[in-house]
């Protein structure tokens, strides 16, 4: 899922290349950093990627640096925010929120690459780490506020949301040298355990 900033085109002009867009650069970017690192995440080697000059870069972007936010906010809307927002649209209650959030839990280990890439990343870098901790605690207080919704007090809801959010970044990590996430039935039995009032 692409969050709609990353979708917009940049500032367009006679000499923009017609082949690329704003968005192409962001996941140019993001799958260089899955491969490479963020360190490898630099104007030419993208540009050899894309298969157009370097000049096409600023018609989408001043710098390296609004591209690394860029990618921090197309990461950010693809693995949490469109996700809640598409349960929260269905006007559920806590229960089947909570469901939804783990039938949606994704599955490709290519998304497990790349959470372990910015995680890493936020390892060295200061705006990474806050945008990841801001990730993870929106990640908590959403879960959190569905087992609230269905009876539990809040601290334990707290809890119970870190439980389940560090099991999911576990299985990311897992991902990375297995190539597969965990399987569907591992997440039922998650809700089961830690559903209950």
């Amino acid at each position: 899922m692409a969050s709609k900033s990353s979708q917009t085109s940049g500032q367009a002009g006679p000499n923009a290349d017609s082949r690329n867009s704003r968005a192409d650069w962001i996941r140019a970017g993001l799958a260089l950093l899955m491969k490479s690192g963020i360190g490898a995440v630099r104007v030419e080697p993208l540009a050899v990627r894309l298969g157009v000059t370097k000049g096409s870069f600023y018609w989408h972007f001043k710098d390296r640096a609004e591209l690394h936010a860029a990618m921090l906010d197309e990461w950010h809307a693809a693995t949490t925010g469109n996700i809640i927002d598409d349960v929260d649209r269905e006007v559920l209650d806590g229960r089947t929120r909570l469901r939804q959030l783990i039938v949606r839990v994704p599955s490709e280990p290519k998304v497990a690459r790349l959470e372990t890439a910015v995680r890493s990343w936020a390892t060295s870098d200061d705006k990474a780490r806050k945008t990841v901790a801001s990730v993870d605690k929106r990640r908590v207080d959403y879960v959190a506020s569905a087992l609230q919704e269905i009876g539990i007090d809040a601290a334990t809801a707290q809890l119970r949301a870190r439980i389940i959010h560090l099991a999911l970044i576990g299985g990311f990590f897992t991902a990375t040298t297995t190539h597969v996430m965990p399987e569907p039935e591992f997440w039922a039995e998650v809700e089961k355990l830690l559903a209950k009032v």
